[in-house]
């Protein structure tokens, strides 16, 4: 069964469009300090970016650093035009969609 996943922060054009898109690459960085998700995030959309097949997808980092869900990544997403969007699953963990 799949837990009910909160909206925390919503980066996107249009409000919670982030929350049912096509993941098409999930990246697990829990227990990863700041800012190796952040890291880990860019990685991730360029290799997403540089297929066209996945153009209507996006990128889903999993994280337990506060830090890395509130203000790292959203910072370079807010830099790089990313749409983005924070979902907190349990307290402490974080599951951020990421679209160019």
């Amino acid at each position: 069964m799949q837990r009910e996943l909160k909206i925390v922060l919503d980066g996107s054009s249009a409000p919670g469009m982030l929350q049912k898109c096509e993941i098409i690459k999930s990246v697990d960085t829990t227990g990863m300090a700041c800012p190796y998700p952040s890291f880990e995030s860019v990685k991730a959309m360029s290799l997403l970016n540089n297929d066209s097949n996945n153009a209507n997808g996006c990128i889903e980092i999993i994280t337990d650093s506060e830090e890395s869900a509130f203000k790292s990544i959203p910072s370079i997403c807010q830099k790089r035009t990313w749409q983005f969007l924070v979902l907190e699953e349990v307290k402490g963990l974080w599951r951020i969609r990421i679209k160019k």
